[in-house]
């Protein structure tokens, strides 16, 4: 198994209650997914849009993930919020460093 990065990069009308939803986003998912979710960053892009970096441990746990989450009745708050989603992949990480 090797780490995975899901890549969204999306739309909001509202960056500031998206920011709040998504602290509720990753509790649950370290809750749900527990050593399997190992971080996330959220990003605005020089167009607009916003890009969602979430690393998981394994490809099938970002597939589980993915599959779950976005019908959670427990995520609606944040997944009410993403508008048009411009692409979603997920990427097996090949070499990382940190500072």
């Amino acid at each position: 198994m090797s780490a995975t990065i899901e890549y969204v990069r999306f739309e909001t009308t509202d960056p500031a209650e998206l920011t709040a939803q998504r602290d509720r986003l990753i509790s649950l998912l370290r809750e749900r997914y527990g050593s399997d979710f190992l971080g996330a960053h959220l990003a605005h892009c020089e167009d607009g849009s916003f890009l969602d970096l979430l690393l998981w441990a394994s490809p099938e746990a970002a597939a589980r993930a993915a599959s779950e989450m976005p019908g959670d009745p427990a995520a609606a708050g944040f997944f009410s919020l993403i508008g048009e989603v411009h692409e979603m992949r997920h990427a097996e990480i090949l070499h990382s460093t940190q500072q």
